[in-house]
This record gives C-alpha cells, sequence and structure tokens, in this order.
C-alpha cells in the first residue's frame, strides 16, 4: 500500500472536511436502503455514456470526452495509484 502525505491549504481542508462529511451522510442513507433502491439511486446519479464536457478558459474551449475499455484489467485505484506515481515525487 502507497502512503501519500498532502499538506492542505485551510481552505483546502475545509474543502477535504466537506466533502467526507458528505461522503459519510451518503453512505448512512444507502445503508437504510434496499438493494434495489439502491440500485435505482446510484442510476439516477450516475453519468451518461460518454462522459463529455466542454470548459471555456481564457477565452479558448477545452472538450473533454472519457472513454471506459470493456477489456481493461487494471482497476480504478490501482490505475490512479499508478498515474499519482508517476506525476508525484516526494
Amino acid at each position: 500500500m502507497n502512503i501519500i502525505r498532502l499538506e492542505l491549504t485551510g481552505r483546502e481542508a475545509e474543502i477535504y472536511d466537506e466533502v467526507v462529511k458528505k461522503m459519510d451522510e451518503t453512505a448512512v442513507f444507502l445503508a437504510g436502503l434496499s438493494h434495489e433502491e439502491r440500485l435505482d439511486w446510484l442510476k439516477e446519479r450516475q453519468y451518461s455514456y460518454p462522459i463529455s464536457f466542454e470548459r471555456e478558459i481564457d477565452g479558448t474551449v477545452y472538450t473533454v470526452n472519457a472513454h471506459f475499455s470493456d477489456k481493461a484489467t487494471e482497476l480504478t485505484e490501482e490505475k490512479v495509484n499508478r498515474i499519482l506515481n508517476q506525476n508525484i515525487t516526494l
């Protein structure tokens, strides 16, 4: 297991705390639902395929499209860790 230590600004720490609180609230909410209700709740909130959006930054429009491979063998957590390990030097 890799351990990554982040130093956050005060505002970043507040945002982190807000996200963790919301995740905990959502987990408690979902735990109270039946299996079918959880699936329905998740289906209502999932992104439609493909995930794409446009953002304008300083007059330039950026288009982002995400595609997922049905043949992928790497777990999401493994991919994130691999990307972080490639791009972060401690």
